[in-house]
């Protein structure tokens, strides 16, 4: 048989085979002869081929699994450091938002005796250590700060600039013990005032200047208005009250109303320098000179002790 016939057989075995398969799929209750013989035959190769098919599917199945899990893996992770920028964002957003509204509070102050040239700034640096004793803000002259100029936040009095730059000025805080702050009771009546001075241990600790002043734990404190700060700024609360026998003195302990372990965003209050006017009048007659005094005896104002 040449290779022209046995073409030929194949093609028409090929026919034979898709003409019987297309019958069997017919739902018929009962076969042909030929067709249960082909049965026969051709059961033992679908299930060689099955099972082919099925030890292939066993075999690429874990490596697919494996390419799937690294696809899904690697979108996951994508996702999970996108959502995790999120929650850093939405967290700075959260933080500048309380920053904000706590500074807001520093605005009570300024509205109630009508400061307009306020400047608000952020803390960029400060010393070495746990408190904020001494930092940098971003606002200088350019922004109108000048030296001696108040600083505050949302909770009270922090302290004084004492050196200016362009767009930078450094602050020196009252619990610096450098720093001194005439201050005065938060009451009504008997509004007792006195000296506030920092320490070593960033403490803040106070005379009054009545020894006979009747102070308790737990009274507040403001700014008196006597030296560089502006009257009436809170400063914190007595803890302590300590008699000086020795010295006739009564000393108080406080505690600020700022946190001086946390500070990022202040407000400065411009320092404007009283002058004293007086109206023009006539000189009066010549009189004898008045006798000589000596002159009284200095006290301490508020500020930065040099």
């Amino acid at each position: 048989m040449n290779e022209r016939y046995k073409k030929v057989i194949v093609v028409l075995m090929g026919i034979i085979l898709l003409v019987l398969m297309a019958i069997s799929f017919g739902g018929r209750e009962r076969i042909t002869f030929i067709e249960s013989q082909l049965g026969t035959v051709l059961s033992p190769i679908q299930r060689f081929l099955s099972g082919i098919g099925n030890f292939v599917d066993e075999k690429t199945e874990p490596i697919i699994n494996v390419l799937n899990y690294k696809t899904l893996n690697e979108d996951l992770t994508l996702e999970n450091e996108s959502l995790k920028e999120q929650i850093v964002t939405l967290t700075l957003q959260q933080k500048e938002l309380k920053e904000l509204e706590d500074l807001s509070q520093s605005m009570n102050y300024i509205n109630r005796f009508g400061i307009e040239d306020y400047v608000a700034c952020n803390v960029t640096s400060k010393d070495i250590g746990n408190w904020f004793n001494m930092f940098t803000i971003d606002a200088g002259s350019n922004q109108g700060i000048k030296k001696n100029s108040t600083v505050i936040n949302g909770s009270g009095l922090v302290g004084l600039v004492y050196e200016v730059g362009d767009n930078w000025s450094k602050v020196i805080s009252i619990i610096d013990h450098k720093s001194a702050v005439g201050f005065e009771m938060l009451r009504v009546t008997d509004d007792y005032d006195g000296i506030l001075n920092g320490t070593s241990n960033y403490e803040l600790v106070g005379e009054l200047y009545d020894p006979k002043a009747v102070v308790n734990v737990n009274d507040y404190i403001v700014t008196s208005g006597l030296g560089m700060y502006p009257k009436g700024i809170l400063i914190g609360r007595i803890y302590e009250v300590m008699d000086d026998k020795d010295l006739f003195l009564k000393k108080i302990k406080v505690v600020p109303a700022v946190n001086f372990k946390k500070i990022n965003k202040v407000m400065i209050i411009p320092y404007h320098e009283q002058t004293e006017t007086t109206e023009q009048t006539e000189p009066p007659e010549q009189t004898e000179p008045p006798e000589q005094t000596e002159p009284p005896e200095t006290t301490e104002t508020d500020g930065v002790n040099e």
